[in-house]
């Protein structure tokens, strides 16, 4: 894959791929280190409004796909905008703009899943 040569030197394209990496890895180490299945093999993985329950447990190991979900979007991000880069600059920086967004979405809804009472 091919570099654009001015893609690292733009100071908001690094700012917020530096972002994006630093958000990732804290989402990464936030569901490594909270989700202890040893502990609790069960724990409520998803909110639902329309049951009755109102919450869907699960095996607690369900809970690291918070982790594979912030490494693929993060990862499919920069690749995504270094392939942009050279047509529209505009574009590839909204496209890390918006995974710094969904990083911190996942790390909050993963917080509120294992926070709860």
């Amino acid at each position: 894959m091919h570099i654009p040569k001015h893609y690292f030197r733009d100071r908001s394209v690094l700012a917020l791929v530096g972002a994006n990496a630093a958000l990732a890895l804290l989402a990464i180490a936030s569901v490594l280190l909270g989700v202890q299945s040893e502990e609790n093999p069960t724990s409520i993985v998803a909110y639902r409004d329309t049951t009755k329950i109102g919450q869907i447990s699960g095996p607690t190991s369900d809970l690291y796909q918070f982790a594979l979900f912030a490494l693929i979007v993060t990862v499919a991000s920069i690749v995504l905008s270094i392939k942009l880069y050279v047509h529209r600059r505009h574009l590839s920086v909204g496209v890390l703009a918006l995974n710094t967004l969904l990083l911190i979405l996942s790390i909050i809804i993963f917080n509120a899943l294992t926070r709860t009472l």
